[in-house]
């Protein structure tokens, strides 16, 4: 390892609950973890809102506490009825550390607003690195679709979503997208920008091949499995269909909490299909318990549904677990999965929406172990280049070139 890369010095903002295990919680913290494993002395920012050690906290995510790494919990207290005063405290408080840092550490986060604000403190502010995961701009007109919600895009919010990512865009140190799609819509919307201090890094997941390639587990009744929310635009509504029409299959829901309406509403879609008896509805777990129902899964489905967010701007984080695990997966056929995912070499692709391709190409990799285990291992090999340590060594690189 590189003494720059050594010395490299790392400040993640996020405003999040410490644990949070949303897909967004472990991409965080996992990144974090992974930049300090590499090397860069790496100092996470979120919201003190649970009363254990940080170190155990770190567990339920699988991770070890690393001297590298140093867990910031910000006092930003709560708010009756309102998260707003908790947020502008959040953002006052990484602010000010920003401020203090100036350019002895490169300052890292996901948080649009605060990468906006950051970037006014001239000359004060450090070297700001915003990693974009959607368009906020065209996400929020589309949110009602995602989210199953009757709400109607405001105008004056839109083009403020707007003129702050090309603001961002045009002044941040350093820019990552997680997919092609996402840097090519800012590309399209705002223009040039520097491609030596702009990166495509795909989220990242762990990655452990000393004990060779995973036997599929076989089991009796197959387990089909997935893991994430229960929104609207995540499929999980078409995947019980399609599951219907598998009747050898059990399917396995890990997400959502029992009472919630997203994890009610697939509850009434199992019950509706007569499925209650093949379907086990887990709601959320820990996340370092989530490899051992990998490990226990005979296929793994990412079954998003097209619009324009999932399109283009989707980097799947359990996709990227499925392969590291070495199990056969069903997604998707959209343009951000194939960017991780090759249909009939690492995954087997299908129409977005369409149970009945859904339910083929499950029942097709049940009922053909060859095929099961020639995807599943071909996934497994492509998964190191998708490691959080690759991850954060192509982060570091960055980091490293605008310092210069």
């Amino acid at each position: 390892m590189s003494v720059a890369a050594q010395e490299e010095c790392v400040i993640l903002a996020a405003d999040i609950r410490f644990p949070l295990e949303r897909a967004n919680g472990v991409q965080i913290v996992k990144t974090a973890h992974a930049l300090a494993r590499q090397g860069a002395h790496t100092t996470l920012l979120v919201r003190n809102s649970d009363p254990r050690p940080s170190d155990e906290i770190l567990s339920l995510y699988g991770l070890e506490p690393t001297p590298r790494l140093h867990v910031v919990r910000l006092q930003v207290g709560h708010a009756r009825g309102s998260n707003t005063r908790p947020r502008l405290r959040y953002l006052a408080h990484a602010g000010w550390a920003a401020v203090r840092a100036r350019r002895r550490a490169t300052f890292f986060t996901r948080d649009l607003q605060l990468a906006e604000l950051l970037l006014l403190f001239r000359p004060l502010r450090p070297r700001i690195v915003y990693e974009a995961h959607a368009v906020e701009a065209l996400m929020y007109r589309e949110r009602g679709v995602l989210y199953g919600r009757e709400e109607q895009p405001r105008a004056k919010k839109a083009a403020r979503l707007k003129r702050r990512e090309g603001h961002v865009w045009g002044r941040a140190h350093g820019f990552v997208t997680t997919t092609l799609g996402i840097r090519d819509t800012f590309l399209e919307t705002h223009g040039f920008r520097d491609v030596a201090r702009t990166r495509v890094i795909p989220n990242g997941c762990d990655v452990d091949v000393q004990g060779g390639f995973p036997e599929l587990p076989r089991n009796a009744a197959p387990r089909v499995l997935y893991a994430g929310q229960l929104y609207p635009w995540k499929g999980v509504d078409v995947l019980v269909e399609a599951i219907a029409q598998v009747p050898e299959a059990r399917l396995v829901i890990l997400g959502g909490m029992d009472g919630e309406p997203d994890f009610e509403r697939i509850r009434a879609r199992v019950d509706a299909f007569g499925l209650a008896t093949r379907t086990e509805l887990l709601g959320t777990i820990p996340q370092a318990q989530v490899a051992s129902q990998l490990e226990r899964s005979d296929v793994v489905v990412v079954p998003v549904l097209r619009s324009v967010m999932t399109e283009r701007h989707m980097s799947p984080i359990k996709a990227l677990e499925a392969m590291a695990a070495g199990r056969p997966i069903v997604a998707s056929d959209l343009a951000s999965c194939r960017e991780l995912l090759q249909d009939q070499k690492t995954a087997w692709l299908v129409p977005p929406g369409d149970a009945g391709a859904l339910a083929h190409a499950v029942s097709g990799l049940i009922n053909n172990p060859s095929l099961a285990e020639r995807l599943a291992r071909g996934a497994w090999e492509r998964a190191p280049s998708f490691s959080w340590d690759a991850r954060a060594g192509h982060l570091i690189d960055l980091f490293r070139g605008i310092a210069l």
